[in-house]
């Protein structure tokens, strides 16, 4: 073939080529922009997928259980109003009328008879109590008993006014966990049958009561909880009380504390008897055994409460507990006794002292485990009342009722108005 010829048949071979990429491109043009009406002006915006193709995120919660859920129980909780005289600085010198002063709190039903668990700061001290069902319905409540230093209280009304009475039941709230959903029910502010929802942070919080004990066991929520909802059920997602909503961290948003209901079930024979629980009294104050402590003090036991102080007159001082003392820094000297059981409950930390008291009564005899220098041994002690006002040479110990962490705990969810 001549030159010629070659370069003709090539010509001819790159115009097909041309016009096969070039119909391509076309095909391919013509298909993105099928979906767009004749004469339509293109649009230069980012086209967002719909709402049904975005990735699907699981609810906190599911509607229609926590729906059902506040059906089933809002009938069983109360709002509480509590009426009391006026403080001295509020009583007229002129002989006219006291003014009145009113609170208000929740609480909830437990039981046919029309028993009502509540926190005591809501029905401290006060003259009369009116209870209001979810339905509107006044009835006129009776404190049966209290427990100040637990703050829990037990009121009734008459059940006969109400048929067919709804009560809750009460959870095992040894078996919480955190994570799991927590319910609040109550009247914050006034908003009788509120529902707020969130979830268990913590368990086996210490909180100074407004009684000046510190209060264990309790549990830490994120369930909203305000002025008003004292008293409320703190319910799981099988609508079981599982605490009593008592309190608020001052100074953070979304900490709320409970009041275990197992506190609550342990002491209900005693409430039922009537009258104010005696709590428990041991009189010392005491720190719990850390590493540093043992490597400073020299001491003989890694675990345990080492023994600061001991008050006068206190059941420890009769038992012949051995304290530490402080030296002009106001730290813990050698030399006390370390308690590292009682009744062969072991012991860590000051709370839990307390906890294992609160299945105790004044006048109970209990053993505790001492470590004493080098020796360990059993100290009997009969256990006295807890004082309503300490000895005047009590110090600052996290167990006395303060804080170590100088945290402010506002139960002031019962706010008293005049009238």
């Amino acid at each position: 073939m001549s030159l010629w010829k070659k370069f003709a048949a090539w010509k001819r071979g790159s115009w097909i080529i041309t016009l096969t990429v070039l119909a391509a491109v076309l095909l391919i043009a013509a298909g993105c922009s099928a979906a767009a009406p004749a004469g339509a002006k293109q649009s230069s915006e980012i086209k967002l997928p719909s709402s049904s193709a975005a990735v699907q995120v699981a609810p906190l919660f599911d509607e229609s259980t926590t729906v059902s859920l506040y059906e089933k129980c809002i009938p069983a909780v109360v709002q509480v109003e509590s009426v009391a005289s006026a403080p001295a600085p509020f009583l007229s010198p002129f002989g006219l009328d006291i003014p009145k002063m009113r609170g208000q709190g929740s609480g909830f039903i437990i039981d046919a008879e029309g028993h009502i668990l509540t926190n005591n700061h809501v029905v401290d001290k006060v003259s009369t109590v009116q209870v209001y069902m979810s339905d509107g319905t006044e009835l006129e409540g009776k404190v049966i008993g209290a427990d100040p230093n637990n703050d829990i209280a037990l009121v009734q009304v008459d059940a006969t006014k109400i048929p067919g009475l709804a009560y809750l039941v009460l959870a095992d709230s040894s078996k919480v966990k955190p994570g799991q959903m927590a319910v609040a029910l109550g009247s914050p502010f006034g908003l009788q049958g509120s529902i707020t929802v969130g979830i268990v942070s913590g368990i086996g919080r210490s909180i100074p009561g407004s009684s000046g004990r510190n209060m264990t066991g309790i549990i830490q929520t994120d369930a909203a909880i305000n002025p008003g909802n004292s008293g409320g059920p703190l319910l799981n997602s099988n609508g079981e009380v599982i605490g009593i909503n008592t309190a608020i961290e001052a100074s953070a948003n979304g900490v709320g504390f409970a009041v275990p209901i197992d506190t609550a079930k342990k002491i209900l024979p005693e409430l039922l008897k009537g009258g104010s629980i005696k709590t428990p009294w041991l009189g010392i104050e005491g720190m719990p055994v850390s590493k540093d402590l043992v490597d400073k003090l020299k001491l003989k036991a890694e675990k345990g409460v080492y023994v600061v102080g001991v008050m006068a007159g206190s059941p420890a001082e009769k038992a012949g507990l051995v304290e530490s003392g402080r030296n002009n820094q106001n730290e813990a000297t050698a030399g006390g006794d370390i308690i590292t059981a009682i009744d062969s409950a072991p012991v860590i930390k000051v709370e839990d002292i307390l906890s294992y008291f609160n299945g105790k009564k004044p006048g109970d005899t209990v053993t505790l485990s001492v470590q004493r220098g080098d020796q360990q041994i059993s100290v009997p002690v009969v256990l006295g009342e807890w004082p309503d006002k300490m000895p005047a040479n009590n110090q600052f110990n996290p167990g006395n009722g303060q804080d170590p962490n100088q945290n402010q705990f506002d139960f002031g969810p019962f706010h008293l108005r005049i009238k």
